[in-house]
């Protein structure tokens, strides 16, 4: 059940994250997609998101897979810092400088 999720939750969150977004799009304004593949957000997610990977690398191993409760409050944290600034990057408060 577990290795099913691991794939079905990839695959669940492309189609109803990705294609219910795309939908509500197309019905309210028009009929084509625009997708953004050098903004800034695409940036802070892929550096988030490799961030997060590499904290969790050092440390998991660091703490010989022990994990405590201190790891999950830094996690949520890094959740919660991460949201706040991908969300004020996409309603534009966060910009990247021209010039």
């Amino acid at each position: 059940m577990a290795f099913s999720a691991c794939f079905g939750g990839i695959i669940f969150n492309i189609l109803v994250g990705v294609g219910l977004g795309c939908l509500l799009q197309m019905t309210s304004s028009q009929l084509v997609v625009k997708l953004e593949p050098d903004s800034l957000l695409v940036w802070i997610l892929a550096g988030a998101l490799g961030l997060s990977l590499v904290f969790s690398f050092v440390s998991v191993t660091a703490q010989c897979f022990q994990l405590g409760k201190a790891y999950g409050v830094c996690l949520i944290l890094y959740y919660l810092a991460f949201l706040c600034v991908a969300l004020l990057t996409e309603f534009r408060v966060i910009r990247l400088s021209a010039g």
